[in-house]
């Protein structure tokens, strides 16, 4: 999916660098120019471990500088990196790259087995991996004629974004699944949007038709309109449960059985009926199926209860 690609143009950051002629947004792979660089056994198990440790570590070759951290696992020990933002930034926008178009960073080391092969840098310099470090050197002592480029094939797995104040490593495959994982979240919100905005438009037409078909409610506010629903659903499910219950009652009467008394409002009901003995049982079971409340009254039948 091309709106996920992270990946940008592979730039060679050294001091010697031609003027960037096509403004666009950038990938650096910064030479030992640009970082400091010491290999260390460290104590630890976890990269951010060692982040923590590197600035002490590295403190007596900074020197003056707003500096950041890196660190690189390798082998049994750690590459330690800091770099100076501030610098970095302030040379390419000499070099006519604003700090704006800056996507990625990267360090030489990161790539060393790259660079085995010394890679060309200008008519005079190569970069060339030696004793397992990345380092800088003139082309009149590398040894070789055919000098290599710097290419995509380069581009370490992990890489840093300049907005990060405590810098370590983003793995580009765990951008990628956040990024899709958030595509996926607003997509689902923009079609849960769609489903919700329907059901307001499919609502306020039957209350435009209701409208249309009572004109007294014409004008009305949706307040004035919601508590004239709300009353006249309370009375409405207040009529159904009284003529419910007397359904039911009614189901009670025969010729063996008659109402004596019936009482029912609001607050429930209370019926008194006259049976003759042999029906009395049945006509219990009866009311208890359905749901009739039955207290002893001698020979009739007693109902009370709510509705």
């Amino acid at each position: 999916m091309s709106f996920l690609a992270t990946n940008e143009e592979l730039l060679l950051v050294h001091k010697d660098m031609p003027q960037v002629v096509r403004i666009k947004r950038y990938d650096l792979m910064l030479t030992p120019q640009f970082y400091i660089f010491k290999k260390e056994s460290l104590p630890v198990s976890y990269q951010y471990q060692a982040t923590k440790l590197a600035p002490s570590i590295l403190d007596e070759l900074t020197g003056t500088g707003n500096y950041s951290y890196a660190t690189i696992k390798e082998g049994d020990g750690w590459a330690l990196i800091a770099y100076d933002m501030g610098k970095i930034e302030s040379f390419l926008e000499e070099k006519g790259l604003d700090s704006s178009f800056i996507n990625k960073i990267y360090f030489a080391q990161q790539s060393k087995e790259h660079f085995k092969h010394p890679v060309s840098m200008d008519d005079k310099n190569a970069i060339v991996t030696v004793d397992d470090t990345v380092v800088m050197l003139p082309k009149s002592i590398v040894g070789v004629e055919d000098f290599g480029i710097l290419t995509n094939e380069f581009r370490p797995d992990k890489g840093i974004t300049p907005s990060q104040s405590k810098s370590s490593f983003v793995d580009q495959k765990q951008a990628i699944i956040i990024s899709s994982l958030l595509v996926l979240l607003a997509i689902g919100y923009f079609f849960e949007g769609i489903r919700y905005q329907k059901s307001i438009s499919l609502a306020d037409e039957k209350i435009e038709a209701v409208k249309s078909r009572h004109p007294q409610l014409q004008g009305k506010s949706d307040i004035v309109l919601n508590n004239l629903y709300e009353s006249k659903f309370a009375i409405d499910s207040m009529q159904r449960k009284i003529r419910d219950r007397l359904k039911s009652i009614s189901k009670l009467t025969s010729k063996e059985s008659k109402i004596d008394s019936l009482k029912i409002d609001q607050k429930g009901y209370e019926v008194l009926i006259s049976v003759d003995k042999k029906s009395l049982v049945d006509l219990k079971k009866i009311a208890k199926s359905k749901k009739l409340i039955v207290q002893d009254a001698n020979n009739s039948l007693m109902l009370k209860g709510v509705l």
